[in-house]
C-alpha cells in the first residue's frame, strides 16, 4: 500500500512499515536463535511490531477517499495482525522453551512420559492452580512475577480474540458464538498440549483464558469503548456492530 499514500502520508507510512519490519525481523532472528530475547522482551517486540503495522496501515488508509476503501484497508491489516497473534499464540502455548514448552516432547512418548507428564503437568480440579500460585506467593516460595505472570499471563493470553472475531468474521456477531469461538481455540490449544506433551493441560487455564477474553469482550461492547473502536478503524468494529444488531 506504500505506493499509494501521497506525499504528506508516504514519509511516516514508509517509516511505520520499515520499523514494523525490523521488529518482524528481529523476532524471526530470534527463533532461529540468532539473537535471544527474554520474555519480556520478546513480547514487547512483537507489541511494537503490531503497533507500527497498525499505525502504517491507518497513514495507508488516510489517503483514500472513499470510506469503504479505507475500511479494506484496515481489515486486511487486522487480518494480518490475527495470523501474527495466532502464530505468537501458538509459540507460546506449544513451542517457547522459556516456559519448558518444546512441542518435539512428542517424539519422546511412551508410557512412561505419558505417566510422568498426566501426574506433573495436567488438572482437572477448577481453581487447583490458581490457589497453587496464590499460596506460593503468599508463602514467600514464589515471586509476585511469577504468581502475576501465571494469572494475569493466562487472562490476556486470548483477551484479544473477541475483538478479531467481530471484526474479521462477521458470523461471530453475537456473545455466545465468541464464547464458543474462544472455549472451541482454548480446548483446542490444551489438547494439543496434551498429546505433545507440552506445557500443562489444566482446567484453570481454561477459565482463566475463557474469562480474559470475555470480559475484554464485554468492555469493547460498552458505548463509549465501541465508538473509540470505531474511530481507530475507519468504521469496521462498528459496521460490524450495526449488521449485528
Amino acid at each position: 500500500m506504500i505506493f499509494l499514500v501521497p506525499k504528506r502520508y508516504f514519509v511516516p507510512a514508509t517509516v511505520l512499515y520499515i520499523l514494523s519490519f525490523i521488529s518482524l525481523a528481529a523476532m524471526a532472528a530470534h527463533a532461529l536463535n540468532l539473537i535471544v530475547f527474554e520474555h519480556g522482551e520478546k513480547i514487547f517486540t512483537g507489541v511494537l511490531a503490531v503497533v507500527f503495522g497498525y499505525s502504517a496501515a491507518v497513514f495507508s488508509a488516510l489517503c483514500c477517499e472513499n470510506a469503504q476503501k479505507r475500511k479494506k484497508v484496515i481489515r486486511r491489516q487486522l487480518f494480518f495482525i490475527f495470523l501474527f497473534y495466532i502464530i505468537m499464540l501458538v509459540d507460546f502455548t506449544l513451542i517457547d522453551d522459556t516456559f519448558g514448552r518444546n512441542i518435539f516432547n512428542v517424539f519422546s512418548w511412551n508410557e512412561t512420559a505419558f505417566e510422568e507428564y498426566v501426574n506433573t503437568n495436567t488438572n482437572l480440579i477448577p481453581f487447583e492452580t490458581v490457589k497453587l500460585f496464590i499460596n506460593g506467593y503468599r508463602n514467600g516460595r514464589l515471586p509476585l512475577s511469577a504468581m502475576l505472570e501465571n494469572i494475569v499471563g493466562n487472562l490476556l493470553a486470548f483477551a484479544p480474540m473477541p475483538f478479531f472475531a467481530v471484526c474479521i468474521f462477521k458470523h461471530f456477531d453475537r456473545w455466545y458464538t465468541v464464547f464458543t469461538a474462544v472455549l472451541v481455540s482454548v480446548m483446542t490449544v490444551e489438547l494439543f498440549q496434551f498429546l505433545f506433551l507440552t506445557g500443562s493441560s489444566d482446567i484453570d487455564d481454561v477459565i482463566l483464558n475463557v474469562s480474559g477474553a470475555m470480559i475484554v469482550y464485554g468492555i469493547i461492547r460498552i458505548k463509549t469503548v465501541s465508538r473509540g473502536l470505531s474511530k481507530i478503524t475507519f468504521g469496521v468494529w462498528e459496521t460490524v456492530e450495526k449488521d449485528r444488531l
